[in-house]
């Protein structure tokens, strides 16, 4: 569907709206445009035949970036549709002063705004009854039944990670059910007697556990309390408070964590599934003078490659249950109907 080769401002409005929708789902009064633009000055603007003001334009184009690009594609994406959206202002204000536009040719880019790949990329829930079949590599009945309702899929990949992004299509979020007290205590108790399984009972003078800010830090932490000994967590992306001092705890009784004291750092997560954990080794082994050698979680990506990533860091994973290429293509399946 393409729209209206029009150099009138109603036409720029119109198509504008439309652009916008396609590209973020969204109504353009629903776009963040930042904290010096109301979301209802962008509606105004765009619901009548005046033109829109060039800078709150080029306001709404930045807004409607995809939040999956990167920095890269961020920027060269804004860059092409900047300079086309201002083109197309170009030829309507030349209208409002009763000017021939230069340009009579509308450009193609903006020719086929209302076309793919403008579609909404909606991440959407695995009804549980769905997932629950697929799940049937996970031996423990109660991570298999939380796990179930919590399994989102996507029509194309999205790029997740906080240091080296991947592309996914299916995404098992423990974040959120560590919000619920019973699910948070029935994952941190699973992990607790994976970690006193391998490495036995924790000296709380030799050893912490951490988790990355980023990760799940609910479940990290309540594994440190049942385990006995101090939990850490480690920021790898934010700018931390205290003065660029990347790992926090609590203070009083801790434990010395200077070098020569060979304490040891455990690290815990949910799921592996980047860089992410590697970046915390590095952070501890750095800051604190921390051996770390072993990271625990309940599920690897192992669709995405981490075991290499781990290597790297020289760290052991001890994860529970792995989500493959396999598993990732049952759950989309099970999601298309």
């Amino acid at each position: 569907m393409a729209l209206e080769p029009d150099d009138s401002p109603a036409a720029l409005n119109r198509d504008l709206r439309i652009w916008v929708k396609n590209w973020t789902g969204k109504g353009i009064g629903q776009v963040a445009l930042g904290a010096n633009i109301s979301n209802s000055r962008a509606y105004a603007a765009t619901a009548n035949t005046n033109l829109v003001p060039r800078d709150l334009l080029l306001a709404i184009v930045r807004a409607a970036v995809p939040i999956t690009y990167d920095s890269e594609q961020r920027t060269d994406w804004i860059r092409q549709w900047s300079r086309e959206w201002e083109r197309r202002w170009e030829r309507a204000e030349a209208t409002t002063r009763g000017e021939r536009p230069r340009d009579l040719q509308p450009d193609p880019a903006i020719q086929q705004i209302a076309e793919p790949p403008a579609r909404p990329n909606r991440a959407v829930r695995l009804d549980p009854r769905l997932a629950m079949p697929a799940l049937d590599r996970i031996t423990d009945v109660t991570v298999r039944a939380i796990t179930s309702e919590y399994v989102f899929v996507t029509q194309d990949p999205l790029l997740v990670g906080y240091h080296k992004r991947s592309p996914i299509t299916v995404y098992i979020d423990l974040h959120s059910a560590s919000c619920s007290s019973h699910h948070r205590e029935s994952l941190a108790q699973f992990l607790a007697r994976r970690v006193r399984r391998k490495l036995g009972g924790l000296d709380p003078d030799r050893t912490v556990i951490a988790t990355a800010r980023e990760g799940n830090i609910l479940v990290g932490n309540r594994v440190a309390e049942l385990c006995g000994v101090p939990f850490l967590m480690v920021r790898t992306t934010s700018r931390p408070p205290r003065f660029g001092y990347a790992v926090e705890r609590t203070f009083g009784d801790e434990i010395d964590v200077a070098i020569n004291n060979g304490v040891e750092a455990i690290i815990v997560d949910d799921i592996v599934m980047g860089s992410l954990n590697s970046k915390v080794a590095k952070l501890l082994r750095v800051h604190e003078g921390i051996a770390t050698r072993n990271c625990f979680s309940i599920f690897e990506r192992a669709d995405l490659s981490v075991q290499d990533r781990l290597a790297d860091a020289d760290l052991v994973l001890d994860s529970a249950f792995t989500i493959d290429d396999d598993l990732v293509a049952d759950l989309k399946r099970r999601a298309e109907g």
